[in-house]
């Protein structure tokens, strides 16, 4: 029989905040030590918007799941647009990169909770109210 170790929760949550800073850091350098450092794939804004999604929903755990990838959509609106304040255009491969590190890290939590549903786990749309308000 396999034994899985276990990971404690704080270390995950400790793990998240190192991956969401890193990739933080990475959005906000400046286009001209990002393309110095980072080749100027969109490959490099997939993994980058990946890391702070699937980071933010293991930093927030009690945060809506919508919620994380809105933020995130609006994010890879902010850093797409940014170029056009330094006299630059936009560029549509780096925000459709933007795009799918987001979804890539969204889709497994909207996946996991539409089998939940498709098994038949039907929450009350009020979890928060208590038992005595019945």
């Amino acid at each position: 029989m396999l034994v899985f170790p276990t990971i404690p929760f704080r270390l995950v949550r400790f793990g998240s905040a190192l991956i969401v800073l890193t990739c933080v850091i990475v959005l906000v350098s400046p286009l001209s030590i990002r393309g110095a450092v980072l080749s100027d794939r969109p490959i490099v804004d997939v993994l980058t918007f990946y890391g702070v999604t699937a980071g933010a929903y293991g930093l927030l755990p009690f945060m809506r799941r919508g919620d994380i990838a809105m933020v995130a959509m609006w994010v890879v609106l902010g850093v797409g647009v940014a170029p056009c304040f330094a006299g630059e255009e936009l560029s549509a491969s780096h925000m459709f990169g933007g795009i799918v590190g987001v979804l890539m890290a969204a889709a497994p939590v909207y996946i996991a909770r539409f089998r939940q549903v498709a098994q038949g786990d039907i929450r009350d749309y009020r979890r928060r109210r208590t038992e005595g308000e019945d």
